[in-house]
């Protein structure tokens, strides 16, 4: 299943990364472009345990970050 997660602060991101361990397609969008970048870098912005594991695990396979302003374009293309 193809998913969208909007916002990846600590509620949404951890949300995200699992629902991409577990097989789905998954593009986490957020306003913060820095927050975006790091994610796609590799690189997590919030202190939880396993969390970057889970993005190791899941970038580039199953999960991938995008800047809110491609929200619409994200969106139509689960449709």
């Amino acid at each position: 299943m193809k998913i969208c997660v909007i916002g990846l602060g600590y509620i949404g991101l951890p949300t995200a990364l699992l629902l991409a361990k577990n097989g789905h397609t998954v593009t986490g969008v957020d306003v913060n472009k820095e927050i975006v970048e790091s994610l796609n870098n590799g690189e997590v912005h919030i202190d939880e345990p396993k969390l970057k594991e889970l993005l190791e695990e899941t970038l580039g396979k199953n999960f991938k970050a995008s800047i809110s302003r491609r929200l619409f374009s994200v969106i139509r293309s689960y449709v």
